[in-house]
């Protein structure tokens, strides 16, 4: 049995349970940190004490799956906020700079984001964060003028504030390229550069150019990935591992859409077409992209046996479809784009062949047209793999290490059905259910301000009809109505309506 360590970017279900619900599938052990140095919204955990224990752990286990924002900071939120140096991080990434079992580490290139909530950013985000992000994407030109750009941009913006900024940017970059050359000295045996929520024309934009660019220069690309996302590196690289343990041949995968040039498409807070976050987060998990052709064009469905899998994606909204589930949801659904997805879907699985699919029509959260079309093509107790969730980065990399680890387990005879029927149920419970249901729900009832991250203190009776909420949703979901989230288990971890843990179990 493989033993895995894991230190997640932060105590978010998406980093600390997905992660070892994937393990799970494939009959793996995983080790977490104590509850004492787990990180929690703005508190980070004391980092010495928890290098300290990583390095222990990380020699009781078979490999290691490593933030490491979290080696160095103590969490996601706190290399955002911390105010170390650089040499004080590589200092707590000690553990992790010596030979010893394998690593599969990820850090991330920070996000600029467009909003005045100091919820997950330094304090002067509030008010200063929409400035900072257009001064952002002013910056990103290839001959930058700050004084210029500040002038046209964020001339309100006090300078400390903007030197504090960019200094904290410039010290992030330090970092990747010191994980790079950890990378490059065969320490780290995977390393993932996640963008977390970028634009096209941004500083986080420019920075994953030039990181990328150095990857090639090094000629490490198989084994060091720079793509969007953030929060499901540690799911991505769990399947890595569990590649790399089994001394298995890759997984074949091919790309598919419904929707012609539905791949160019460029998804909300990314940095370019969903094609290339979609190759890249599969390579990132292990798996061989064989074909990510224009539209539904590929291996026709007879002559494919030599694909493992393949992973149809429902690609971005646009027009009236457009929307924010967390935010501005659509005002419309485009239902015949979800049938298309539907029939391709039930085609394949008909044939006999390995389906995943990955929504990133809307971001944070599930198109309610395609969970419809799926249930009613009775799709969701044959799929390999699915998510919905947050960015199209954090929904394709989820569905990238599910459909890894899932290829990899039935191969190997170490599958295990309930675990994985488990998990798909989750995300449909959250993305589904929570995101694009729920949720909105919930802030109504509570008045909530969607722009803004509230603060929650539910209820045992609110929990309760969350729950019974979430519950109904599955019991509609053919193929999952046995399936319900279990009494008691629902939970807001950050004290907020944004995200919420869960534990789902069959009904008694």
């Amino acid at each position: 049995m493989l033993r895995l360590t894991l230190l997640p970017l932060d105590d978010r279900p998406v980093s600390r349970r997905l992660p070892v619900q994937l393990a799970q599938v494939a009959g793996a052990t995983v080790e977490s940190p104590p509850p004492a140095l787990l990180p929690r919204l703005r508190r980070a955990p004391d980092v010495t004490a928890l290098s300290t224990w990583f390095a222990a752990s990380r020699e009781r286990a078979d490999a290691s799956v490593v933030s490491l924002d979290a080696l160095g900071f103590g969490s996601l939120i706190a290399s955002r906020t911390g105010t170390q140096r650089v040499d004080e991080v590589l200092a707590s990434w000690a553990p992790v700079a010596r030979p010893g079992p394998p690593v599969h580490a990820a850090i991330v290139v920070p996000r600029t984001p467009d909003s005045a909530d100091a919820t997950e950013e330094p304090p002067y985000w509030d008010p200063h964060g929409p400035a900072l992000h257009r001064l952002s994407a002013e910056l990103s030109d290839r001959e930058p003028d700050l004084a210029g750009a500040r002038a046209r941009v964020a001339a309100n913006v006090p300078a400390d504030v903007v030197a504090d900024w960019v200094g904290r940017r410039l010290r992030q970059h330090a970092l990747a390229l010191a994980a790079l050359d950890l990378h490059r000295r065969d320490l780290l045996t995977t390393l993932v550069v996640g963008v977390d929520d970028a634009a096209e024309r941004s500083l986080s934009a420019a920075a994953q150019h030039d990181l990328a660019r150095w990857v090639q220069v090094l000629g490490t690309g198989d084994r060091a990935l720079v793509h969007p996302g953030a929060d499901e590196t540690g799911a991505v690289l769990v399947a890595r591992a569990v590649l790399a343990a089994s001394d298995a041949a890759p997984p074949r995968v091919v790309l598919r859409c419904a929707v012609a040039g539905g791949l160019d498409r460029v998804a909300p807070y990314e940095t370019g077409p969903v094609r290339h976050t979609a190759v890249r987060q599969l390579e990132a998990a292990g798996a061989v992209v064989v074909h990510a052709g224009p539209s539904d064009a590929g291996p026709s469905d007879a002559g494919s046996s030599d694909v493992d899998c393949h992973v149809v994606v429902h690609a971005p909204a646009v027009g009236p479809s457009r929307g924010d589930w967390a935010v501005t949801p659509p005002d419309v659904l485009d239902h015949e784009a979800a049938a298309a997805t539907a029939r391709i879907v039930a085609r394949l699985v008909s044939a006999g062949h390995r389906v995943a699919v990955a929504d990133v029509a809307h971001p944070n959260g599930a198109d309610p047209a395609l969970v419809a079309a799926l249930a009613a093509v009775d799709a969701w107790p044959h799929l390999a793999g699915y998510a919905a969730w947050n960015t199209a980065g954090n929904t394709l990399g989820t569905v990238a290490a599910q459909v890894v680890v899932t290829t990899l387990a039935q191969r190997a005879g170490t599958f295990d059905a309930a675990a994985h029927r488990r998990m798909l149920a989750h995300r449909v419970a959250e993305d589904a259910g929570w995101m694009s249901r729920v949720r909105a729900q919930v802030r109504a009832e509570l008045g909530s301000d969607p722009s803004r991250h509230d603060v929650v203190h539910p209820t045992p009776d609110q929990r309760s009809a969350w729950e019974a909420r979430l519950t109904s949703v599955l019991a509609a979901t053919r193929g999952l109505e046995d399936l319900h989230v279990a009494p008691g288990s629902l939970a807001l971890p950050w004290d907020r309506t944004f995200e919420i843990d869960m534990d789902v179990e069959a009904a008694p």
